[in-house]
């Protein structure tokens, strides 16, 4: 009784923690996507890790165009390169800004990042005739709204990611101990309670998850039919739902189930499809645009006071993002959804996997996994390892399962070069951060997916059987 006690108290302040962290996450990233000044993070190499909005408007770039960006493309030459040099403090100017670069030592990679910040400066008074007008930048509400989720991600993927990669070791291998213990032993009982001590810090971190994962675990091909609610909605006739899209099919479901909550009457469907998406609008709100806006920033306060139906509609930003869907409130007081349409990915059947992970629990977890549906499994702790065992093999695998977060060579390089010497090679990619650009985008290589730690053992065979079959 004394340590159920214990670990009741324990989990309340687990509980306690993370409510206050969450509190202090979104203050200070609310701050920071809502700066007016240009600011973003960039690694060693001046490659662009990401920005807040100010920054996108400045330089006219879209979000997923960050992971193919420098420094040098905003600089229009290196001169950004003698800031870094001295790894502490530095400044640069340029013709309408001073820029500032502050080193942010990594503790969990052991590298130094960079925040960059573009202070704006009187420019000198030209003779010759104003430019030209420039062409309209990205929706600003739609990159506004990526922004600000993209950052709660990043800063929750951060803290999760240890946690993660334990809880799963925890369960895992207390799972595979219960399960080869004798039904009379008595230790089942205090493996399973260790169990559902890890069961319930996993519950409590789920909030955190909500916001960082980028959702990618199942993202498939669905047609419009498929995601759009089948009652309590009125369609519009002749919209084409034979149409097919790229979503996770349940946070998107999720969404319409939630939005009635905060509609007086029924809502509409409209939509136009064209060669590269699927643009829906939800109608019906009876309200101002401003005060819909208004309603689903209301409602997080309304979530954390307990009422009723609030945490359902104040997660839309967040599931919608999961669901990899673009979305703006419209002048009209509708709710604007994007979903980018694609063709169905032809299945077949592997029989041998190449796993590679950092974490030796991890990989001995994911090889007893496929291994047990009758894979042919090789595994390696980092990426350049995993070349090296390439080089001597010679022959295709079928299937690589790979971190995206490691030491050294990332799980994103590793999968370009095992595709360019063997295309036909399914990708899996893993991770308790989902802070990466081109996951939040939905820019994934073809035949890849991509699975959020922590996982169970049943959401990693039902990714690998949608991958591979």
């Amino acid at each position: 009784m004394e340590r159920f006690e214990t670990q009741r108290w324990m989990s309340h302040e687990v509980a306690r923690l993370i409510a206050i962290f969450e509190s202090e996450r979104r203050f200070y990233d609310e701050m920071v996507t809502l700066l007016p000044v240009p600011l973003a993070t960039v690694g060693p190499d001046g490659a662009i890790l990401s920005a807040n909005q100010a920054f996108l408007r400045e330089f006219s770039l879209k979000r997923e165009e960050l992971e193919r960006k420098s420094l040098t493309a905003i600089f229009g030459d290196e001169t950004w390169i003698s800031a870094l040099l001295p790894r502490e403090t530095g400044t640069l100017a340029t013709r309408n800004f001073a820029v500032h670069f502050t080193p942010i030592p990594r503790w969990d990679r052991g590298e130094t990042e960079w925040m960059v910040v573009f202070t704006p400066q009187a420019a000198p008074v030209a003779a010759e005739p104003p430019p030209a007008p420039v062409a309209a930048g990205p929706d600003p509400e739609l990159s506004a709204n990526a922004a600000a989720v993209e950052a709660a991600q990043r800063l929750a993927g951060r803290v999760t990611h240890e946690t993660n990669n334990l809880i799963m070791i925890a369960s895992g291998y207390g799972r595979e101990i219960l399960n080869g213990l004798p039904a009379d032993s008595p230790l089942r009982e205090d493996v399973s309670m260790l169990l559902g001590a890890t069961d319930r810090i996993e519950a409590m971190a789920g909030q955190l998850n909500d916001f960082s994962r980028a959702g990618r675990m199942e993202l498939a091909s669905h047609t419009l039919g498929d995601v759009l609610p089948s009652e309590g909605y009125e369609v519009q006739p002749g919209l084409p739902l034979g149409t097919t899209v790229l979503v996770d099919r349940a946070p998107l479901v999720a969404v319409f189930a939630a939005l009635p909550l905060v509609a007086p009457g029924p809502l509409a469907v409209e939509g136009v499809v064209t060669e590269q998406e699927a643009v829906l609008t939800v109608k019906g709100f009876g309200m101002s645009p401003e005060t819909l806006r208004q309603q689903f920033e209301a409602l997080n306060k309304a979530a954390r006071d307990g009422k009723p139906g609030a945490a359902e509609c104040a997660l839309t930003g967040p599931r919608l993002a999961q669901a990899s869907v673009r979305w703006r409130v419209t002048d009209s007081a509708g709710l604007e959804l994007h979903l980018s349409r694609t063709s169905r990915v032809p299945v077949v059947t592997a029989h041998s996997a190449l796993v590679v992970d950092d974490q030796s629990g991890i990989r001995t977890i994911v090889r007893r996994i496929l291994e047990s549906r009758g894979f042919q499994v090789a595994e390696a702790g980092s990426g350049e390892e995993a070349l090296s065992l390439l080089d001597r093999r010679r022959e295709a695998f079928d299937l690589l399962v790979t971190d995206m977060r490691m030491p050294g060579m990332t799980g994103r390089d590793l999968a370009d070069r095992v595709r360019f010497r063997h295309p036909s090679t399914r990708i899996l990619f893993i991770s308790g951060f989902t802070d990466d650009p081109s996951v939040q985008a939905g820019i994934l290589p073809d035949r890849a997916l991509f699975l959020s730690k922590p996982f169970h053992p049943e959401q990693f065979v039902a990714a690998v059987t949608k991958l591979v079959g």
